[in-house]
């Protein structure tokens, strides 16, 4: 066998016998194909490898491409090809002899993470990918295989996240499109958080609905800004809790039963503040006392949404948090003054022993407890068997009960939030989320500075101050846009180009995609809808929609929601 020092360029060989009239590679020590026959293995590895349509197939250090015109002879429908090299002087090698059948498949160094990213994310978006494939060209591919699996899981949940989002909009995408349409009256009334941002001086708690949130000994003089999630809020406003902010990101009407009660408790407080996001359940907001304040969060990448911001009704958006809990944290840090304040989090446990799922006196509970009798518990011990769930160990080493679901809300949570300065985790129990373990102080710093009035309460009187009718224009403007478009779209969709609102310089497709495309909010919930679609059938379905959302901007408009 050849010997070379590791930094040798690839040395062209001939092959032996039959195979005289082709090349061998010699590099680092080896032969990266056989002596006697350089297509046998590649050939091999492609017979073998079972290919279906919609793969995503990469090729890892082709070197000589050997192989490649029986690949593309084995190539079914809809297939997508990418090539790696992770050798430096492999990847010159590649380059080079990349055959004229090749040149429209990528070719990267395993170093172009961005480049790699960036290709996977843009195929997987095209909608025809569901699987990614590794076929190792030359034994090139043994020499950093680390590299290779590293990049082809990746691009396996790159394309399993594609997936999961877009059931996600099969089921959802028209509610979130629905609730914006309605809330979008109130953001032109409302402030939305980058208006009151670093306002908050003194510590901040957020409050999941964790077990650990019942052991936890939240402040009651008011030293502390505390910040519950959703289906938290009555229980502690039950503890006497002096809560000063809930946050809603639940579009469904089950949500509706975390505010049961909540708005007699907050009866008279003025100073108290619900963070909405703009595609959460309309008819929430404004049901309780004190102000409400908007974020955005952009439940998918879609033109529409990024009109939104562009016409000034939305600030900035935040990315997708899936979980009120982490939407919390986020606008717990977005309030605080600066780094030098504490936030604290607690029952953001994302697992729960068996038979208790959430905090006491939390929805989850009380219902558990007006259903439970002689033969059936209080304890909701099935859940900890529901399909999807599986041990943990939590923080104390102890094991509970978590799921697919939650496991990732507490893994997005760690890589989000992990290494942020002054945020810690003052909750006993739950998933570790990369956050110090830090308990709230007995006596809360920051009493001082309740003088100094400088909390959120304080930030919206300022603003009430100051005039917010140009965003009240815009919002109007928004809805008589909307409405002028689809409108149109309906016309054109019904009579053709007989329709008045034809525009005799484009062609019927070219006018109607050109109106759809910014849209998607009429189609992204369609099972294809990840794509515009001019066909027949795929236009009529968006008729139908039309109806839909001119109903919901009437209902916007006449401010009902």
């Amino acid at each position: 066998m050849a010997t070379a020092s590791s930094d040798e360029k690839p040395l062209l060989l001939n092959a032996s016998g039959d195979f005289s009239h082709l090349k061998t590679v010699s590099y680092k020590g080896r032969f990266l194909y056989s002596k006697y026959n350089p297509l046998r293995t590649v050939v091999s590895v492609i017979e073998r490898t079972t290919l279906l349509p919609g793969s995503l197939l990469i090729i890892c250090s082709p070197c000589l491409w050997y192989g490649f015109s029986e690949l593309l002879s084995a190539l079914p429908e809809d297939c997508t090809l990418i090539a790696l090299e992770a050798e430096r002087e492999l990847f010159a090698l590649a380059r080079q002899q990349q055959p004229s059948e090749a040149q429209e498949v990528r070719l990267f160094h395993t170093d172009d993470s961005a480049g790699i990213d960036r290709f996977l994310r843009e195929a997987a978006e095209h909608g025809s990918i569901k699987r990614a494939v590794q076929l190792d060209f030359s034994a090139g591919a043994q020499l950093q295989q680390d590299s290779y699996r590293r990049i082809t899981a990746a691009a396996q949940e790159i394309i399993a996240t594609f997936w999961t989002n877009r059931i996600t909009l099969v089921r959802m995408g028209r509610l979130f499109a629905k609730n914006i349409f309605q809330n979008a009256d109130r953001l032109g009334s409302d402030a939305q958080l980058a208006d009151i941002a670093h306002c908050v001086g003194r510590p901040i708690i957020v409050c999941g609905a964790g077990e650990s949130l019942d052991s936890t000994p939240l402040p009651s003089d008011g030293s502390a800004y505390i910040i519950a999630v959703d289906v938290a809020l009555a229980q502690l406003l039950a503890r006497n809790v002096p809560v000063n902010a809930a946050v809603s990101l639940e579009g469904q009407s089950v949500i509706e039963k975390a505010y049961i009660g909540a708005k007699s408790l907050l009866d008279g407080r003025n100073d108290f503040t619900f963070f909405a996001d703009i595609s959460s359940r309309p008819s929430v907001a404004g049901k309780l006392p004190g102000n409400t304040v908007w974020f955005a969060s952009a439940y998918t990448q879609a033109g529409w949404l990024n009109g939104l911001r562009q016409s000034g009704l939305v600030k900035e958006y935040c990315e997708p948090l899936g979980s009120v809990g982490l939407a919390a944290t986020y606008i717990a840090l977005e309030l605080r003054r600066d780094s030098s304040v504490p936030v604290y989090v607690t029952g953001l446990d994302f697992c729960y022993s068996a038979g208790l799922t959430h905090a006491k006196e939390t929805p989850a509970h009380k219902a558990r407890l007006g259903t439970s009798g002689r033969l059936q518990p209080a304890e909701n011990f099935a859940a900890a068997f529901a399909p999807g769930t599986m041990p943990c160990t939590d923080k104390r080493n102890k094991t509970m009960v978590t799921s697919r679901i939650l496991m990732s809300y507490a893994r997005h949570f760690a890589q989000r939030f992990s290494g942020t300065t002054g945020l810690y985790d003052a909750g006993f129990c739950g998933i570790p989320l990369g956050l110090p373990q830090k308990p709230l102080p007995h006596g809360m710093p920051g009493r001082d500075r309740l003088q100094h009035r400088d909390d959120v309460t304080q930030a919206l009187a300022e603003l009430a101050g100051r005039v917010l009718s140009d965003r009240k224009e815009r919002c109007a403007a928004f809805y008589a846009e909307e409405k002028r478009v689809l409108l149109c779209i309906q016309s054109l969709l019904s009579e053709g180009d007989k329709s008045p609102q034809r525009d005799a310089g484009l062609t019927l497709s070219e006018q109607l995609r050109g109106l759809l495309a910014p849209r998607e909010y009429l189609y992204l919930h369609f099972p294809d809808g990840y794509r515009l679609s001019l066909e027949a059938a795929f236009l009529k379905r968006v008729r139908a929609e039309t109806d839909f959302f001119l109903k919901q901007i009437a209902i916007g408009t006449s401010g009902r929601t």
